[in-house]
């Protein structure tokens, strides 16, 4: 544990230092927008939207990976248990240690895997979805 420590009281101070001075430059800067935006009075601003962060399918994408996060945990528990089904009435010794050395890598790989077809699903989806907005550009030409 003591190797830990030393790298990470660095990345804790500098971690500080650099976000006190990214306060001080943000503050600069929106103060300068603030400016910029009390010399242009006339500008229409009703088409713009503010708040908006421009990807609209984040929940979407979200969804889908918690999805695959909790298929990935369902099928490590039952390739888990279905590796060590039985088996410990025979020999708990060495079955435990291939239950500690194998059911982490179990887990991971199914997170993991499930979790980048959830992305994968999730990014089929986002194209279906844009797809008949620009259908209908097409069909107004």
């Amino acid at each position: 544990m003591d190797w830990i420590m030393i790298p990470l009281n660095f990345l804790i101070v500098f971690g500080t230092i650099y976000k006190v001075i990214e306060l001080f430059v943000r503050k600069r800067e929106r103060l300068m927008l603030i400016s910029k935006l009390t010399e242009i009075s006339n500008v229409d601003f009703k088409g713009i939207s503010l708040y908006s962060s421009g990807n609209k399918f984040t929940a979407l994408r979200i969804g889908w990976l918690m999805l695959g996060v909790g298929m990935g945990f369902l099928a490590g528990f039952l390739i888990n248990m279905m590796a060590t089904y039985g088996k410990y009435a025979y020999d708990f010794d060495s079955i435990w240690q291939f239950h500690n050395h194998v059911a982490g890598i179990v887990y991971i790989a199914c997170i993991c895997i499930c979790g980048g077809i959830g992305l994968l699903l999730s990014y089929k989806a986002e194209r279906k979805a844009e797809r008949p907005e620009e259908q209908k550009k097409e069909e107004e030409f």
